[in-house]
């Protein structure tokens, strides 16, 4: 599939009429275009023209401002995996970078999946049983062993900034960011928990039809018949 960048005079397609239920991926994209450019002191015309740079087509600065109104607006802006390489060289950031979940979108659910926002570190990070794979992808290129996988680093980094095996650095650098999560949603797992336990104790202690009459009899209102002793 041809991105929409890859051709002087492409059009940009039309934004899809309806969303799905949910937060879309493509909005927590949008998001981070926004972040990164405006951390960058980028203006919109800016990042079109350095857009245009790399591609030879000229993106007019409302493309960009329809990037960013992805995550609020009542418009969706769909990405290809060509242009978050593209977006990625622009702000000079990695492509995980617009995958990070918005501030307070935790307990949001993601579009399809039905999933918290915040399992988009599953994704990012990936767990103990994924990294199998990435080990024997890694391992077609060579970079399994160190040696191999620094003289790569130098030819991509050079000297300077290939010291060690890239994917010994990856598996460092996602146990700290494990840990960061881990302390920033501990004491909202604590109350989850408790929840949970006070709601299963009613359960246990009224059966399920007398806790629905509980939750749904308020302060001051008589009580039905059926809801009396």
């Amino acid at each position: 599939m041809r991105s929409r960048w890859s051709a002087p005079g492409s059009a940009l397609p039309s934004p899809r009429r309806q969303e799905p239920a949910g937060l879309d991926v493509n909005a927590v994209v949008s998001y981070n275009v926004r972040a990164i450019r405006e951390r960058r002191a980028m203006t919109q015309q800016a990042v079109a023209d350095r857009l245009a740079q790399l591609t030879g087509h000229q993106l007019p600065q409302a493309s960009i401002s329809g990037m960013e109104r992805g995550f609020d607006g009542e418009r969706r802006r769909r990405f290809d995996a060509h242009e978050l390489y593209l977006l990625s060289v622009v702000f000079d950031v990695p492509i995980a970078y617009f995958f990070i979940p918005p501030p307070g979108t935790g307990v949001a659910e993601l579009a399809d999946t039905r999933r918290p926002v915040a399992e988009l570190w599953r994704s990012l990070l990936g767990t103990d049983s994924q990294l199998d794979a990435v080990d024997a992808r890694l391992a077609e290129i060579k970079i399994s062993d160190p040696d191999a996988s620094d003289r790569v680093l130098a030819a991509i980094f050079g000297p300077g900034d290939a010291a060690g095996n890239w994917h010994q650095h990856f598996r460092t650098w996602r146990k700290q960011r494990l840990r960061e999560i881990e302390v920033e949603y501990g004491d909202r797992l604590d109350e989850v928990a408790e929840f949970l336990a006070d709601f299963a104790n009613k359960i246990k202690t009224l059966g399920p039809a007398g806790y629905l009459r509980s939750t749904s009899h308020r302060a001051g209102e008589p009580l039905n018949d059926d809801q009396e002793d």
